[in-house]
């Protein structure tokens, strides 16, 4: 089992019923069961901790009062939040009475979608005014009324990636509740497809829309006709994808709530029902009491009501939230590049010239608009310069649409319209099936003039570029013609999105390049608390955890309160580390092995003496201690510069005696194979008693990348983590300086805060990788004078804080981990296989 590696802290949101209740009681939501007693006991799979049980004890108190809980743990947060609240789902007595009452009504949203059997012609990519109806506006259709009862309380567990999901849903398998709880496993369509043809695909989006065509694409089945060939009967087609199938759906979806499975079981399980098993995920939602989803699912709201989530009355649980105010920041905003503009303004225009006749005269209004919003002269060239140099600029929302001159359209009524009727995926099979070449310089006498976004991107930097000649730049390229293969018109459509936020929430940011082409617009969400409001009031309880989720305060005022929670709502909980004090030993050095001042700061850390410095230190720290040792530096250009360095100065060579050295690699499909050789090294190296011989491994990783969350260095893969140097951001970059300047506005102070912060839990995740049990030690070695000042020691974890040493020596330093490895040297705990440092 694994513990904690922190404090325990947490907050729980929940909205007020549409009816207020009597002040004295507390929100009631649909369905809700009387309120139960907290158990003094929970069947935990293992002897729990006393912090598990005081933890279950008021997570189950949080949950009953529907409260708001905010809590810093560990892995061992895991199997507490999923325990407390699958119990608390268990006692309930009115739940399977429900389901049963219901489950032999499920409806099947799939049939619709599977029955037409209209021809795949070209009234398949046109539009229709009847489906493009927008006079009442963006929010003109009414929501639909739920018509089926709640089926009780559901539990949404959220992760940020898919090896935490289906670690959960081992956990979950594990307890004593596995096999009463209908648990579904959501993903995307990439994870879930079973089509070979589509899972060729490398892109995310190509997947999505691939599987939107195949559901247009018809398969007809003969018809039957009498004897002088005529038809007597025609018959239903199918869709084009042989496992999007209304009955195989079907059953695919009552298994997964017959059995819990993760998404490579469902996968697995849908491959021998030919059965889609996203749909048949999605299908099975309803009549779920736990659903497994990851992060971009369930914090986008589109995406969230697209897939059937409904919040209201449920219960939330957000995993490893230590980063999830940038994951809402970095969800909700959007880049457009140049080519994704030019690429689409030229598709839309020649589908609108093919069928131009066909068209309503609703349908080619908004049309026609899209196309002016997109912008740009006829002919505009993506390899044509824009300017002299490269700049970036930043706007706000209301003053990039005045600039950009598409401040009199209505984009909300827009882009009601391209939903509505579905332009993008029409004009993916329209591009497609023609295959239309891009020409973007067509000969043309007629001078018009630019407008909208791709236009505000030439214009703006062309005021600077005084020294270019009047049809320079025309004479400098030749025509530019390129086949379109992708749906640049999505991206578009995203952008415009982000331009319905509140002008104060966010920024545009402009980037000028050398070519339009290159250039960009990019929407920067400032106030991730406006998209997570809805979630704080929809929802019964929010349980946000996370290992480093300190300071709580910026956490609770940039989220929480701005998204209207009640501080009265808001419930901590904090507890200590099960290991003891000395297995842990974390040491702020320095200096280094000659005497000199450790700087690893941006400006002194490319220097010879910090190179030198740090390769002797390697040199001494893997002489002394045996198996892993983990090694994190600031970014993949340092790393690779200190690598190219040591290598050239000898260093590499003399520590590959003692320890074989591995790098993170930078492509996610090689890290597998990585940690596998990195463990497998480290293990092959206890089995020899030469004390000369390789003992152990040596891995360069780097902050904020691949191993620095989501993985377990622990027993021998982690005996001794170095960190080189502070990660801070670039201070220089203008989304990062515009975003300390909003956070500046709204509390003085804060934006410094945000920028310390940053840097800090980056940190306090690459520490977290080791000393994963009760049993586990580590020395954790912090390189940079920096560490030893007392508000950067005071951003470490409260759980090594009280242990952390300050070395101004080198010597004894060195002694410390002399005397630690001849004082543990007796305890032999093995190395875990790949398959537990993934987890």
């Amino acid at each position: 089992m694994q513990n904690p590696d922190a404090q325990a802290k947490a907050l729980i949101g929940q909205e007020s019923a549409p009816k207020p209740p009597p002040p004295t009681e507390r929100p009631q939501c649909e369905n809700q069961e009387e309120k139960l007693f907290v158990p003094e006991e929970f069947p935990f799979p293992f002897t729990p901790y006393s912090i598990q049980k005081d933890f279950m004890k008021s997570l189950y108190s949080a949950l009953e009062e529907g409260k708001l809980v905010q809590s810093q743990l560990s892995k061992i947060k895991l199997r507490d939040e999923k325990l407390e609240t699958l119990k608390r789902n268990h006692v309930s007595k009115n739940q399977e009475k429900q389901f049963q009452k219901h489950s032999s009504s499920v409806k099947n949203d799939l049939s619709e979608e599977t029955s037409s059997n209209e021809p795949y012609e070209d009234i398949d990519i046109i539009l229709e005014d009847g489906d493009v109806e927008t006079n009442d506006g963006f929010d003109s259709d009414k929501e639909q009324e739920e018509d089926e009862e709640s089926l009780g309380t559901k539990i949404f567990f959220c992760s940020r990636t898919h090896s935490q999901l289906s670690q959960f849903v081992g956990e979950v398998q594990r307890s004593p509740y596995g096999r009463d709880i209908r648990l579904v496993s959501l993903a995307s369509r990439q994870n879930y497809c079973i089509n070979k043809s589509v899972q060729k695909l490398k892109s995310v989006t190509l997947v999505n829309e691939r599987c939107l065509d195949l559901q247009r694409a018809k398969k007809s089945r003969p018809t039957a006709c009498d004897v002088d060939g005529k038809t007597v009967k025609k018959s239903k087609c199918l869709t084009g994808c042989p496992y999007f199938q209304s009955r195989a759906v079907e059953r695919l979806r009552d298994d997964v709530l017959t059995e819990v499975q993760d998404v490579e079981q469902l996968v697995a399980k849908g491959q021998h029902l030919s059965a889609c098993p996203y749909y048949g995920s999605r299908a099975a939602i309803k009549d779920a009491q736990v659903v497994v989803v990851p992060y971009n699912t369930l914090l986008h709201k589109s995406t969230r009501e697209a897939c059937g989530i409904n919040l209201r009355g449920n219960v939330l649980i957000i995993d490893e939230a230590h980063n999830l105010l940038d994951t809402i920041s970095h969800i909700h905003s959007s880049e457009l590049t140049g080519h994704q503009l030019t690429h689409s303004h030229s598709q839309l225009t020649q589908y609108r010239d093919r069928f131009h006749s066909r068209f309503g005269a609703t349908t080619l209004l908004h049309l026609n608009q899209v196309i002016f919003i997109i912008g740009g002269k006829p002919g505009c060239n993506p390899i044509e310069s824009s300017r002299k140099g490269v700049d970036t600029k930043l706007y706000t929302l209301t003053d990039f649409v005045l600039s950009a001159e598409i401040d009199n359209l209505n984009i909300y009524k827009l882009l009601r319209f391209c939903q509505k009727s579905k332009i993008a995926q029409k004009l993916r099979g329209y591009t497609e099936r023609y295959q239309p070449s891009v020409n973007l310089n067509p000969p043309s006498t007629v001078q018009k003039k630019e407008t909208g976004i791709r236009a505000f991107l030439k214009e703006i930097s062309s005021k600077n570029n005084i020294n270019t000649l009047p049809n320079e730049q025309d004479s400098a390229y030749p025509a530019y013609t390129e086949t379109i293969s992708a749906n640049p018109l999505l991206s578009v459509l995203s952008f415009l999105e982000s331009l319905t936020n509140h002008s104060e929430d966010g920024r545009i940011v402009c980037s000028r390049q050398t070519t339009v082409g290159k250039g960009s617009v990019k929407f920067l969400l400032l106030n991730p608390a406006a998209h997570f409001s809805d979630v704080v009031k929809e929802a019964r309880s929010v349980i946000v955890a996370g290992g480093t989720m300190q300071p709580l305060e910026e956490f609770k005022e940039q989220l929480f309160l701005s998204a209207g929670a009640d501080s009265s709502r808001i419930v901590e909980f904090s507890c200590g580390h099960v290991i003891p004090p000395e297995n842990i030993l974390p040491m702020a050095v320095t200096v280094g092995p000659s005497g000199k001042q450790l700087d690893f700061s941006y400006q002194a850390r490319n220097t010879l003496a910090m190179l030198n410095e740090l390769g002797r230190l390697l040199i001494n720290v893997c002489n002394i201690v045996p198996a892993g040792i983990v090694c994190f530096f600031p970014s993949y250009e340092y790393e690779k510069l200190v690598f190219q360095h040591l290598e050239r100065s000898g260093v590499i060579a003399k520590v590959a005696l003692k320890k074989k050295i591995f790098r993170e690699p930078k492509k996610a499909s090689n890290v597998d194979e990585v940690l596998s050789e990195y463990s497998t090294t480290i293990n092959g190296s206890k089995c020899t008693q030469d004390k000369n011989s390789c003992n152990g491994a040596l891995l360069f990783s780097v902050v904020g990348g691949k191993l620095s969350e989501g993985l377990n260095f622990s027993d021998d893969l982690g005996r001794c983590v170095i960190l080189v140097g502070l990660p801070y951001p670039n201070m220089k970059s203008p989304e990062l300086q515009e975003k300390i300047n909003y956070l500046n506005t709204k509390k003085p102070g804060s934006g410094k805060l945000h920028y310390e912060n940053l840097c800090m839990k980056a940190v306090n995740q690459s520490i977290g990788r080791a000393v994963r049990h009760k049993d586990d030690y580590s020395t954790v070695l912090l390189l940079d004078q920096r560490y030893s000042q007392p508000h950067i020691q005071a951003a470490l974890p409260s759980w090594i804080r009280p242990s952390v040493q300050t070395q101004v020596k080198f010597g004894p330093m060195l002694g410390q981990l002399v005397k630690r490895a001849v004082t543990l040297v007796t305890i032999v705990v093995a190395a875990p296989s790949f398959a537990a440092a993934t987890h």
